[in-house]
């Protein structure tokens, strides 16, 4: 019992205290209602001074990041070039201190993330730190997830009068002649990578004259070309660039002339000459084609009606059938012959053979 009422004791409040507790209650309870919107107007208060404040700044988080590889040109113009590790410069995030009114607007892009590729004075491994831009209107960047990227470089190489091949494939429409075509330009300038640029030996076009049309005259065609190397493999890298005339090149353009053709007889006329032994007899003469196809333009073609042979076949004393190869003369106007020899064969029998039947013959 006696403990009891020591504790009781022990945990009393003084009179001063319990005065001062008394007053507190009474100045919070008295006239709450006005204190509380006192309270609530001071709290709006508070908010528009935060808000209408400009230098005050807010942290903010921007993520998935692309940073950029500014002053390519420079590093160029120094003779290098970077052949890897700005492939994966993406994704990183950003802690910016952004003031108040800019704070729903502000983007990744108004801090600038970058690599200066003018930094890089040698090739090899190179490290590059990652820069950002501070503004009063954006304030500044406060933290990256990285900080900096590791690239590759190569020494810059450029290639002069690299050799362009056109490799036609396919098949002309029907009824026309295809002659070799003329393409632009027939030279080129390769810069890239020296480890990729010096096994270039070729920058190589691949044209399809079956995408031709029926008709003749000129046709021109955009054809994309390869860049092949000594192997006869194909290159490819965006860190090659072709030029011309200091014009950078993806394609060749292709002058494709067309010309019909026409199936000519030869004409056999006066090719032999002198007589057979006697007793034997010229039979017949015929050619092996006995026509060829001839190109060349409409007009050409219209006047054209046969082809003449070069040379005469001598048959003077023979008394057994021949075959002789023989040259058919070119016209002048002619683009294309499909031949320029043909076989003639000179059938020679004897007079006997004429006169009789055929058991006769073969008694």
């Amino acid at each position: 019992m006696s403990t009891d009422k020591e504790k009781k004791r022990k945990f009393s409040l003084s009179p001063v205290t319990q005065e001062f507790i008394a007053a507190m209650r009474k100045a919070v309870l008295h006239n709450w209602p006005l204190k509380l919107t006192c309270l609530a107007l001071s709290l709006i208060l508070w908010g528009v001074l935060i808000t209408s404040d400009a230098n005050l700044a807010r942290e903010k988080l921007l993520t998935n990041i692309a940073v950029n590889a500014v002053n390519a040109d420079v590093l160029q113009r120094n003779g290098l070039i970077v052949v890897d590790g700005l492939d994966n410069i993406s994704g990183i995030q950003i802690k910016v201190d952004v003031p108040q009114r800019a704070y729903n607007t502000v983007t990744a892009s108004n801090y600038n993330v970058r690599v200066d590729l003018s930094r890089i004075s040698q090739a090899g491994e190179q490290s590059l730190p990652i820069i950002t831009t501070q503004t009063s209107a954006f304030g500044q960047v406060t933290w990256m997830s990285k900080n900096e990227i590791t690239v590759t470089v190569d020494e810059l190489l450029t290639r002069r009068r690299i050799p362009v091949q056109l490799n036609r494939i396919g098949e002309p429409p029907a009824g026309f002649y295809a002659p070799p075509a003329k393409y632009d330009p027939v030279w080129v300038v390769v810069t890239g990578p020296k480890s990729i640029a010096q096994t270039i030996d070729k920058c190589v076009a691949i044209f399809d004259l079956s995408s031709l049309a029926a008709q003749p005259g000129i046709q021109m065609s955009s054809v994309p070309f390869e860049l092949w190397n000594v192997n006869g493999d194909k290159m490819t890298s965006s860190l090659l660039t072709v030029t011309s005339e200091s014009i950078i090149l993806d394609s060749l353009i292709i002058d494709q002339r067309l010309y019909p053709m026409k199936t000519v007889d030869i004409n056999l006329d006066g090719i032999t000459s002198g007589q057979p032994q006697s007793g034997y007899k010229l039979i017949s003469v015929k050619a092996a084609p006995g026509y060829l196809s001839v190109a060349g333009t409409t007009e050409f073609l219209r006047t054209l009606n046969f082809l003449e042979v070069s040379n005469s076949i001598d048959i003077q004393g023979a008394n057994e059938s021949l075959i002789r190869a023989v040259k058919v003369e070119r016209p002048q106007n002619a683009e294309f012959m499909s031949e320029e020899v043909v076989y003639v064969s000179v059938e020679i029998q004897p007079e006997t053979n004429l006169n009789s039947t055929p058991d006769e013959a073969s008694r």
